[in-house]
């Protein structure tokens, strides 16, 4: 007998690309121009990235950008700027040639409303810090070496319900050492409360330089064992159809509310190929799918649509197709890593 004690919903923009391929494919490109969409003024230095990669740069000065050296895939488009509303776009990128992506951005109206500022120091403030960064870092032992650089960005607010709402104007940054990264993240939106919560983050990732040899050869020790203990990994296994040598997987019935016993262990996934162009396959299922690592930890997912597809690289979509529970649900943005990360062999 399984009993779920915490459901977690974790939703990250999940548009990643083809990042790998049996035989070699030239990259391509984005370039573009950024401009504000009542004047038509180029804005120059303007934050553009792929979200969930190490991908991006800045505008130059007369608002024009390229983004270079890009693996042929799908791709989410993230422009920011202070002061305007942010853009997303989805994105494709053709093995060999640029894509060009022209974005204009809407100046955020300025609303007369009456503005409570909570001081920074204040201890409710404190308190809340330290429940978000339990919840939106984590407590495993990634999140041990996982710093939130600048945490004055947050302003925390309290619903009827004691859900904690989190909100940010600026990019929050995270500092993680234990697998050696920076990442530049735009909070779309944050809740948590009674057992289970949502956040919705466009983060861009920072390769840090390591101080020495050792530390990079931690740095990838790390990166390896955080992805193969991952559910990205899983998924991946589940498009190479070799699953099984990792994991057992069984679909739950619900005799009792509020618990669930298994009721067949699946020696085969129903899965179908979608599209062939992207690798994209799809699994459907109703209730509960419990996974359960070789190696240890059970998981328990349920799929929002009753159904997901993926990439061979484990890339999910959509975004928020997967309810998490259980031991994948412990992890948070101290155990993400670069959909442009892909584990040497």
């Amino acid at each position: 007998m399984v009993r779920l004690v915490l459901t977690i919903f974790i939703c990250f923009s999940l548009i990643p690309a083809a990042l790998a391929s049996a035989q070699p494919l030239d990259r391509g490109s984005i370039r573009g121009m950024i401009t504000d969409s009542a004047t038509g003024e180029p804005l120059p230095y303007t934050n553009v990235f792929l979200s969930n990669t190490t991908l991006g740069d800045a505008a130059d000065q007369d608002g024009e950008f390229i983004i270079a050296q890009i693996p042929p895939g799908f791709y989410q488009l993230v422009v920011s700027r202070i002061g305007y509303h942010m853009a997303v776009q989805d994105i494709a990128v053709q093995s060999g040639k640029t894509t060009v992506s022209d974005v204009s951005l809407t100046v955020k109206a300025i609303e007369g409303e009456e503005i409570i500022v909570v001081a920074r120091d204040n201890k409710q403030w404190k308190r809340d810090l330290q429940e978000f960064t339990s919840y939106f870092i984590g407590e495993t032992a990634n999140a041990q070496k996982c710093t939130i650089v600048n945490p004055e960005v947050l302003a925390f607010q309290r619903q009827a319900t004691q859900h904690l709402v989190a909100t940010s104007d600026s990019i929050i940054v995270v500092e993680n050492m234990a697998l050696g990264y920076r990442i530049d993240i735009i909070l779309d939106s944050f809740r948590w409360g009674n057992g289970g919560g949502f956040y919705l983050i466009y983060p861009r990732y920072v390769s840090l330089e390591p101080r020495n040899e050792r530390q990079a050869k931690r740095w990838t020790r790390n990166r390896q064992q955080t992805f193969h203990f991952s559910l990205r990994h899983f998924f991946a296994s589940l498009a190479a159809e070799n699953h099984q040598e990792s994991y057992i997987v069984s679909r739950l019935g619900k005799p009792l509310p509020g618990s669930f016993e298994t009721s067949a262990v699946m020696d085969s996934m129903s899965v179908s190929l979608v599209d062939s162009t992207r690798g994209l396959r799809r699994l459907r299922f109703d209730g509960l799918l419990q996974v359960v690592r070789r190696a240890g930890g059970s998981s328990n997912l349920y799929l929002n649509y009753g159904y997901v597809d993926f990439d061979p690289w484990g890339n999910i979509y959509p975004a928020d197709a997967v309810k998490i529970y259980g031991y994948w649900g412990q992890y948070r943005v101290a155990d993400s890593l670069p959909f442009d990360y892909w584990p040497e062999d």
